[in-house]
């Protein structure tokens, strides 16, 4: 039985395209007054973003080309190189440097990268692949369960020191969902989740910078030029925007009052010039993209397909819904960037990398020649 995911394939394409199309537009129109104050080029932020659009293509391309299942026996190494990457985050001199407070990139010929970002995908498909060879010992929680846990909090752990929160939370809910999804017992991951609650409190109430953002959440009027200034400058941007916004390029928010409004509020400034409408528009074409990456999953026959294409659907619609809730106050702060649209290379080069092996794994369901869904892979154990 195939997958017969056609239309998945041109859908997932198409939206791909089109949402990195979209991001370059208001990247451009959210950072041009930022870039020309701060860089002398108002097109400064576009241009990068531009090159790293056509890096990220060109590695989804490779990885759609290529038989997805070659990832499950690259995946090991891939996380033992990405695990040096982030301790050499982490060393002085070695490492990008802080910025804001945060150690997350390695610096070469000029570029920045986040390792924290390769680990995403890496992550997910170690998991996956063994997932498919030892998946039945997964309800035993010492000798099934347990060791992916351990695996995902070294990760957790280590990005959480450079310190991002938000990434690690994220990467973490998404294995969680993926081991649910192979068949993890409830009640092991209510025990996780109660286990990891006093660490989480900490992180959350105990360290400064985070417990202000979250007074912030519960009233940004508190401190309207401190900890409360972002939300209530994005509330203004959505605002100010209404049913169908001020018009492209016209933002008023963006003008050095909304911080970061190319990166993590630029849904914001979505809200702002394009209006509600536009912004809802967004909401759902995430809606859509997710629903036929979790189509693709459930379609799938082959285990590791199935468990790598449901992680890495759950994984852009977490970072999704985390974004778009910041910008309009459903959580608290926490920079995170809104896939395919929002500026940053590193997160731009690996969602576009994800989307190449969701293609990867509909194009081997659909007999082009791969070997996966619905085909067994000589020597691969299920």
């Amino acid at each position: 039985m195939r997958l017969q995911g056609i239309k998945e394939d041109r859908l997932i394409l198409l939206i791909t395209i089109a949402l990195v199309a979209f991001g370059l537009v208001m990247v451009y129109s959210a950072s041009s007054v930022l870039a020309l104050k701060k860089f002398g080029d108002s097109s400064y932020f576009l241009k990068r973003q531009a090159m790293w659009a056509l890096l990220g293509f060109g590695a989804m391309l490779v990885a759609w080309k290529t038989d997805y299942a070659r990832f499950k026996y690259l995946a090991l190494p891939l996380l033992v190189l990405t695990f040096i990457l982030l301790v050499l985050v982490l060393v002085p001199g070695i490492g990008g440097g802080e910025v804001n407070g945060a150690r997350r990139w390695i610096r070469l010929a000029g570029l920045s990268f986040q390792p924290s970002e390769l680990a995403k995908p890496v992550l997910l498909a170690t998991v996956a692949a063994s997932l498919a060879k030892r998946g039945d010992r997964l309800t035993d929680f010492a000798h099934g369960l347990g060791p992916y846990l351990a695996l995902m909090g070294t990760f957790i752990f280590i990005i959480a020191l450079e310190p991002d929160l938000g990434t690690a939370a994220a990467l973490g809910a998404a294995v969680v969902c993926v081991l649910f999804f192979a068949g993890a017992r409830p009640v092991h991951l209510v025990a996780l989740g109660l286990l990891a609650a006093p660490v989480l409190y900490m992180q959350l109430f105990r360290v400064g910078f985070r417990r202000g953002r979250l007074m912030a959440y519960l009233d940004p009027w508190s401190d309207p030029l401190g900890t409360g200034f972002q939300i209530i400058q994005s509330f203004l941007a959505f605002g100010g925007g209404g049913l169908t916004g001020r018009g492209l390029g016209e933002g008023r928010q963006k003008l050095l009052f909304l911080p970061e409004p190319h990166s993590d509020f630029i849904f914001s400034v979505i809200g702002e010039e394009l209006g509600f409408i536009a912004a809802l528009g967004v909401v759902l074409v995430f809606c859509v993209l997710v629903f036929l990456g979790i189509r693709l999953a459930l379609r799938c026959e082959d285990e590791f397909g199935r468990y790598l294409a449901f992680g890495l659907t759950v994984l852009i619609g977490i970072e999704s819904l985390i974004n778009m809730g910041v910008a309009t106050g459903l959580f608290p702060n926490k920079g995170m960037p809104l896939p395919f649209i929002s500026a940053g290379g590193s997160a731009l080069f690996v969602s576009l990398l994800s989307v190449g092996m969701l293609l990867s794994i509909s194009r081997a369901g659909q007999g082009y020649g791969g070997r996966g869904a619905g085909v067994a892979v000589p020597g691969a154990s299920h």
